[in-house]
């Protein structure tokens, strides 16, 4: 993993801080004879990607049943994925939850996680304009059901000072002003920016 601070790019995962950041796409050191496999990583990756665009460019548009299609042609995507969900082995629970954290899935579609170094605060970059095309309800909806998962598997480990912060994307540090939803102890709430987009 690379270390220190770096902008964010979308689908990565960076810590502040100087703690590790990585992308939540990038596939494992190669290996040789492993050609064929990275090669179906990165096509698959290619139609993420075309599906976060047509996401993106439907929700801003206005047109939910073609940012609908979107995400459900994420959600196959994801489950056809020619590699399996990251495991970590990681020591530290948040650092493990990091590292295995499902991006570019319902409910939120989350594509950038942002977290300073010994802190329990989680920046989580979705698209604005998908996220504020649904309706309050189901905003808030998205963002329980994907803190509420994070959440609960940090308390099983003895964590219980999480707070899950939904912003837009962002190539800079993102910041608590930018944001749409908060998630902390066990209830999950709108901003003036969530409720009004």
């Amino acid at each position: 993993m690379r270390r220190g601070p770096r902008l964010l790019t979308i689908a990565c995962c960076a810590i502040f801080g100087g703690a590790a950041s990585g992308c939540a796409d990038s596939p494992p050191d190669a290996v040789p004879g492993d050609e064929p496999n990275q090669q179906a990583e990165e096509q698959h990756d290619v139609l993420v990607e075309r599906q976060l665009e047509a996401m993106h460019a439907a929700a801003v548009r206005g047109d939910r049943s073609a940012t609908a299609r979107a995400q459900q042609e994420l959600e196959r995507l994801a489950r056809s994925a020619p590699t399996h969900q990251p495991s970590s082995s990681a020591d530290d629970p948040f650092q493990r939850m990091l590292d295995e954290f499902a991006f570019k899935r319902a409910p939120l579609f989350a594509q950038q996680l942002t977290s300073a170094e010994g802190s329990r605060r989680l920046y989580v970059g979705v698209d604005r304009a998908a996220f504020c095309l649904l309706t309050p309800d189901a905003r808030r909806t998205a963002v329980e059901r994907a803190y509420q998962s994070v959440d609960e598997r940090l308390r099983a480990d003895g964590i219980a000072d999480l707070r899950f912060v939904v912003v837009p994307l962002t190539q800079s540090r993102p910041t608590q002003a930018q944001a749409l939803a908060i998630g902390e102890d066990r209830a999950v709430r709108l901003t003036r920016r969530g409720r009004g987009c």
